[in-house]
């Protein structure tokens, strides 16, 4: 486990804990902002783009850059491929992580003695399917809008959380387009998706990245055309 988004989501492997969702009152721009982009990200059943990656760690004077493509399939999972400056490539699915080999033939994680890897997963859907209610309950939540514009700070609220995480950042328009991460330690992450487009499904080559043999893989078999393109 050791590809660039993995380093992102093993940190946030502590939100694991127990912490329950306490109740709380929301203004209602941030009620109404919340509701909205859920709202908007839920339109989208499939998600495709690329992505840049920088890594700042503490005690190293340059950060580690790298690049890939993404794929989101909602209720499926996210396909998370590095391709610069190594070739790696992982699922998340609702209930465990895919690890795929060079001659890409899959590993999955043992579903039935990895919860911390199957709640690993939940967030990270949560986040790219604009699951704003799963994220409210571990974190605290700040609203900006301009214009179509949004940004959305994530403070943790689990004392365990906090030792790890001091903040995370998303913002975009009609989908994420950047994503940042402040550790406690002084780590950061940052993310910048480009090339975004919507499809209603997925294409039939993409099916294998979720598990799925193609010929169980729905819609038009030589790729759906894109349902809409993203605006940065």
């Amino acid at each position: 486990m050791n590809s660039p988004i993995l380093a992102f989501v093993l940190t946030l492997a502590t939100l694991c804990s127990t912490a329950t969702l306490s109740q709380r009152v929301y203004a209602d721009n941030t009620a109404a902002a919340s509701e909205q982009l859920s709202r908007k990200m839920h339109q989208h059943q499939v998600v495709k783009g690329r992505f840049e990656q920088w890594r700042n760690l503490t005690g190293i004077p340059r950060p580690i850059r790298s690049s890939g493509r993404f794929i989101y399939w909602r209720n499926h999972g996210l396909y998370w491929e590095t391709q610069k400056p190594i070739s790696q490539a992982s699922t998340f699915t609702p209930d465990a992580i895919i690890y795929w080999q060079p001659d890409t033939a899959a590993r999955q994680a043992d579903r039935s003695s990895s919860p911390v890897q199957k709640q690993i997963s939940r967030i990270l859907l949560a986040v790219f399917g604009g699951d704003i209610r799963s994220l409210e309950k571990l974190f605290d939540s700040r609203w900006d809008s301009e214009a179509e514009q949004w940004t959305v700070g994530l403070t943790p609220t689990a004392t365990m959380v906090k030792q790890v995480i001091q903040k995370i950042t998303l913002s975009g328009r009609d989908y994420i387009n950047s994503l940042s991460l402040d550790a406690s330690n002084g780590d950061t992450t940052q993310i910048h998706f480009t090339d975004i487009s919507a499809f209603v499904y997925p294409a039939a080559d993409d099916c294998q990245y979720f598990d799925l043999d193609t010929s169980s893989c729905p819609g038009d078999k030589t790729g759906a055309p894109p349902a809409n393109r993203m605006e940065p």
